[in-house]
């Protein structure tokens, strides 16, 4: 009976309406293959963004360092080395940040020190030694290198010097005894072509004979 009733609407129908019709419909299918094709293509997208980052988090490189210093009186020795993974086939370049500390430095008092002196200043025990390889003032970062995995990188550090606006002649041992069990803090950004970068952050105790100076 439906198809009597279809039939006889049909009939109603002129040429150039049943025309129209037809293109509407050819028009309908054409947007929903299209929102198909769009949906598989987000799909695929989304897919291979989620599989990218799970490459890309794979790929983390293993950073170890160590800070070894003999005497209180002498340099440390700052040792990076890049442990892999085993599909990372080495860094085009590591730059390395020393952070300051985890305690809050606002001044709360009128000038000296600014916010601009405090956040210039190294909130830690150790910092790179301006002027040695290629290391610029202040000392608190490195300049970019590459590294092979397996291989290591080496750098001179210092003791840091109490703030300027530290008053007193017992200044610099004050400073020392703030900081002479703090860790070295750093944040290490790690590239490699066709990568986003990597930024990792670690805590390094200083190994052996410390004590205030």
């Amino acid at each position: 009976m439906a198809a009597i009733v279809t039939a006889r609407r049909a009939d109603w129908l002129s040429g150039d309406q049943l025309g129209a019709v037809a293109a509407v419909a050819s028009v309908v299918a054409a947007v929903a293959a299209w929102a198909a094709t769009s949906r598989a293509a987000d799909t695929a997208e989304a897919l291979a963004a989620i599989e990218h980052d799970r490459w890309h988090v794979e790929l983390t490189p293993q950073i170890e360092v160590t800070v070894h210093r003999p005497s209180p009186g002498e340099r440390a020795t700052f040792i990076l080395k890049l442990m892999g993974p085993a599909g990372l086939d080495g860094l085009d370049a590591i730059t390395i940040q020393i952070r300051d500390d985890n305690i809050d430095r606002t001044p709360r008092t009128a000038p000296p020190p600014t916010a601009e002196d405090v956040a210039a200043h190294i909130w830690g025990p150790l910092q790179f030694i301006p002027g040695i390889d290629n290391v610029e003032a202040p000392g608190r970062d490195t300049p970019p290198f590459p590294l092979e995995p397996g291989r290591a990188k080496v750098f001179d550090m210092t003791n840091t010097q109490n703030p300027s606006w530290y008053e007193g002649d017992d200044a610099a041992r004050r400073w020392r005894s703030e900081v002479r069990k703090q860790p070295v803090r750093l944040w290490i950004e790690c590239r490699k072509e066709g990568h986003k970068p990597w930024f990792i952050h670690k805590e390094v105790p200083i190994q052996s004979g410390w004590a205030a100076t």
